[in-house]
This record gives C-alpha cells, sequence and structure tokens, in this order.
C-alpha cells in the first residue's frame, strides 16, 4: 500500500456499527467496529468497481423491532393489568411494562434512523461491492464523500 494522504474521510454511525471510510486516489479503506463482534478493516479497489452508483433507501431493522418490542410488550402488560383485576399485576406483568418501555426507548433513539439512504457501487465482478450509509455526519457531507469516491471510481478506471 502506498502512503499516501487519504482525499477524505466520512463516518457513519449506526447502533451496531460505527463505519469509517478512508478514500484514497486507488481504493477506500472500511474500518468498522460492530458493538457485539469486534473491529474488521476491509480495502475496496476502487478499479474493481462500476461507474455508475445506485441509491437504495432501507428500513432499519433496529427500528422495526423496536416497534413490535413495545407493541408485544404493551400488549402483554394489558393483559397481565385485565387478569389483575384491579390488583397488583405481579412480577410478570412488570416485567412486559419493561419490555415495552425497552421498546419504548429503542423507538425513541432510532427514530431519526428509521429509513437510511445507502450509495451502492456494485462491483464489476458482481460480488461484493461498496455500500456507503447516510448515517454519519450531515447530509451534505455524504453527498459530498460520494461525489469524490465516484470521481476516482472513474478516475481508477481510466488507467
Amino acid at each position: 500500500m502506498s502512503s499516501t494522504a487519504p482525499l477524505a474521510v466520512y463516518s457513519e454511525r449506526l447502533l451496531e456499527v460505527r463505519r469509517r471510510f478512508v478514500l484514497y486516489p486507488d481504493r477506500v479503506v472500511i474500518e468498522a467496529r460492530w458493538l457485539l463482534k469486534g473491529r474488521f478493516e476491509h480495502t475496496v479497489r476502487l478499479a474493481s468497481l462500476k461507474r455508475e452508483h445506485r441509491r437504495l433507501v432501507v428500513r432499519y431493522r433496529i427500528f422495526w423491532y423496536a416497534g413490535w418490542t413495545l407493541a408485544i410488550g404493551g400488549l402483554l402488560f394489558a393483559m397481565a393489568f385485565h387478569q389483575a383485576q384491579g390488583g397488583s399485576v405481579g412480577l410478570g406483568g412488570y416485567a412486559m411494562l419493561g419490555v415495552a418501555a425497552v421498546g419504548a426507548l429503542a423507538l425513541v433513539v432510532t427514530y431519526p434512523l428509521r429509513r437510511l439512504e445507502f450509495v451502492r457501487f456494485d462491483a464489476k465482478s458482481g460480488r461484493g461491492g461498496l455500500d456507503i450509509g447516510s448515517a454519519g455526519n450531515d447530509a451534505a457531507t455524504f453527498q459530498a464523500f460520494v461525489r469524490l469516491v465516484e470521481q476516482q471510481v472513474q478516475r481508477s478506471g481510466r488507467t
């Protein structure tokens, strides 16, 4: 690897992973820190990517899980409350209230990320590629980084 200075750096932050993209003239180095899986580093050669990219909008799965956790916890607590008939709901009822509260908290935390925009640069070989998500600093920084990657992919394709 050459010891050139990076052209740009972009950071992507989700609950379960933090990824840092470091753009060099010929490659992108992705440094990922997963919450429970540790650290990984991967290098994508820009010459291996197609020039055109696609924009994808995906639903953040943790937001979806949080909504279901809230709904199921709330429903089970309501059942325990109804069964108690004005008395104490017991340990199980309070546990279900806790599940609903965890779901509500996760829903609030993940609400800004409920729909994530990704830019996908497909590989020429058809396997793998480069996905960059708009879960970082701000939209302008994300768009600027994507433009730089696109320019570098086009330059690397000419050489």
